[in-house]
């Protein structure tokens, strides 16, 4: 179990009081990242998490490197939450289940639309013992529409949405982004809406079922785009001409417009303030009808000095740019360490890099919101949470309702 020190993890009975989720149960039936990692930000506002998986574990587990029982997507979405593995087919995990559902403020799931009804753990079956459940089905498409049962993974919703078209490479091939943006927006607007269900439950609103989609998600992050091909058809202009990643003598720039005054300030940066007097591009829109041929020539004078030479001149004369990283570079970049964004948290064989969630500060190393389960490990702690009996712990394991830690 990967932990930030030696020191055993305590039960969430006991977690830190004082944070806004305190006192809230959740149970977390998703997979993945996206409902998975709503949960997780839960948890580290102090909710009591468990993470519910299949005897197999959550096949986030498997995807990419595995580090120990872990991959890098499991270690994103899952920090703070208790593992208990179970396969619901089973009559006594399934009643099992259920009665830890009957005591839980949240419950999150992902399986395609009906899945959930069919195992016995839909919102009607749970909002039956729990009339105010905030119920989160987390899904591609959403509950209903005729793409509701099809599959959808972040890449699949990257190009269902347009998202791809909008990251085109130099020869106008639609790219994917190269992490998972589309899971990680859902995440936050799933959080969004159970935080704000859970408040207007507090004025008396009652349970409520979200549903999330992927797809939803993704069109309200891209509501900007998605405004502009309503009003200009197929291929919008581009907003900011010409703002984009620059080739330097020794690495990469990435330069921003944000008004009219940054691109005088450019030109004059360059040496260029032909360009700006140039009537071709005297308007953010008269730019965009020429950015091939301007995006040349900043080019060629950008490609003659180097990086930290060219943010030097750019801080002097208000131009807004960065230097373009990889993670690397960021990770040791003085402002990233200085602000401890990013935290090196260490287990008993390996350290890594964890960033803060934002809004809050990262949990110390005995906190229990501080730490990874194995599959499966805090079954027996998490029923004696939910007020099971010695007796009863004892009768579930021998039938087998969850499934033993190695």
């Amino acid at each position: 179990m990967l932990i930030s020190s030696d020191k055993q993890a305590p039960s969430r009975s006991n977690a830190i009081t004082g944070l806004p989720f305190s006192d809230l149960r959740v149970l977390d039936v998703s997979q993945g990242l996206a409902g998975p990692y709503c949960g997780m930000l839960l948890a580290q506002y102090g909710a009591n998490v468990v993470k519910l998986e299949p005897p197999e574990g959550d096949w986030s587990r498997g995807i990419g490197t595995r580090h120990g029982s872990h991959s890098a997507i499991d270690l994103m979405a899952n920090r703070g939450k208790q593992s208990i593995a179970v396969d619901l087919k089973n009559k006594a995990s399934l009643a099992m289940v259920k009665r830890i559902a009957a005591q839980c403020d949240v419950v999150i799931e992902s399986y395609r639309p009906g899945i959930a009804a069919r195992l016995g753990i839909g919102y009607a079956d749970i909002a039956q013992l729990k009339p105010d459940v905030i119920y989160v089905s987390v899904s591609g498409y959403g509950q209903s529409g005729d793409k509701s049962g099809l599959p959808a993974t972040d890449t699949v919703m990257q190009g269902f949405s347009g998202m791809m078209s909008l990251n085109p490479d130099g020869e106008g091939k639609p790219r994917g982004l190269g992490f998972l943006a589309v899971d990680t927006l859902t995440a936050l607007y799933a959080f969004q809406a159970v935080s704000v269900a859970l408040y207007a439950r507090r004025g008396g609103a009652g349970g409520k079922h979200l549903d999330i989609s992927l797809m939803q998600a993704t069109a309200a992050a891209l509501t900007p785009k998605i405004i502009e091909a309503s009003l200009e058809g197929q291929a919008p202009q581009a907003i900011n001409v010409p703002a984009g990643g620059y080739r330097t003598h020794d690495g990469w720039l990435a330069i921003t417009l944000s008004k009219e005054a940054h691109y005088g300030a450019l030109c004059k940066a360059t040496g260029r303030p032909d360009l700006a007097s140039d009537p071709r591009f005297a308007s953010f829109q008269l730019r965009a009808s020429h950015a091939r041929h301007l995006q040349a020539e900043l080019g060629a004078v950008l490609a003659q000095r180097g990086t930290q030479e060219w943010l030097d001149i750019f801080q002097t004369h208000g131009v807004v740019a960065s230097r373009i990283n990889t993670l690397t570079d960021w990770l040791h970049d003085p402002h990233v360490m200085a602000t401890g964004t990013a935290p090196l948290t260490q287990d008993q064989d390996r350290a890594f890099h964890f960033p803060v969630t934002p809004g809050i500060a990262a949990p110390a190393a005995d906190d229990p919101r501080a730490r990874w389960p194995d599959l499966g490990t805090d079954a027996a702690r998490v029923l004696h949470d939910f007020g099971f009996s010695e007796q009863e712990v004892d009768a579930l394991r021998a039938d087998g309702a969850f499934v033993q830690a190695n």
